[in-house]
C-alpha cells in the first residue's frame, strides 16, 4: 500500500477519507491508495545517453576515413581495422540497446548503478575508438610504419571488446 493522499473517497462505500487512512471508517475495508507515478530512468539518463551515441557515431566515421585514406583495401592493416571497427560498432550497438532497455525500466538504486554502468562501457568504446584516430592520424601525418603502436592498439580494442562480452 502506498500513500499519497489523493483517493479522498472509499471505493467500495463512498465515505470520505482523511489523509493517511487506512481502513475505511463506515465499512471498515482496507483503503487501496493511488500509487504516485514512477519516474522512469529514461528521463535522468535520456540526453547523455544520446550525446554517447552521436559522439561514438562520429568518431567511428572519423576511424573509417582514416583507415581509407591510409591503407589499401587489399593489405593486410586495412581488414585488420575495418573488422576492428565493426565488432566495435556491433559491440556499440547492443550495450546502447541494453542500456535503452534498461532505461524504460522505473527509475530504482540498482536500476540506476547499472545504467551508469553501461554508461561507462558505451563511453569507454568512445574513449577507444578516440585512441584509434589519434594512431591513425599518427601514423597519417609521419608516414611511419612503426607497428607497434598498431598492434597496441588492437591489442587494447581486443581487451575491451572482450571485457564487454564477459559483462
Amino acid at each position: 500500500m502506498v500513500e499519497d493522499n489523493h483517493n479522498h473517497f472509499c471505493i467500495y462505500c463512498g465515505a470520505r477519507l482523511v489523509p493517511n487512512q487506512h481502513f475505511c471508517s463506515q465499512c471498515g475495508k482496507e483503503v487501496y491508495h493511488d500509487l504516485a507515478p514512477s519516474i522512469k530512468a529514461s528521463s535522468i539518463y535520456e540526453a547523455k545517453i544520446k550525446k554517447i551515441e552521436q559522439e561514438y557515431d562520429s568518431k567511428q566515421a572519423k576511424a573509417k576515413e582514416l583507415v581509407d585514406k591510409l591503407f589499401d583495401p587489399s593489405h593486410m592493416s586495412y581488414s585488420k581495422f575495418a573488422s576492428a571497427i565493426e565488432k566495435s560498432n556491433q559491440l556499440f550497438a547492443n550495450q546502447l540497446k541494453i542500456t535503452q532497455k534498461m532505461m524504460e525500466l522505473d527509475s530504482s538504486d540498482v536500476v540506476n548503478r547499472q545504467i551508469e554502468d553501461k554508461i561507462n562501457v558505451l563511453n569507454a568504446f568512445v574513449d577507444k575508438m578516440e585512441d584509434l584516430i589519434n594512431e591513425l592520424v599518427i601514423q597519417l601525418s609521419s608516414n611511419k610504419h612503426d607497428n607497434d603502436d598498431i598492434n597496441n592498439l588492437f591489442n587494447d580494442m581486443d581487451d575491451l571488446i572482450d571485457s564487454v562480452k564477459d559483462y
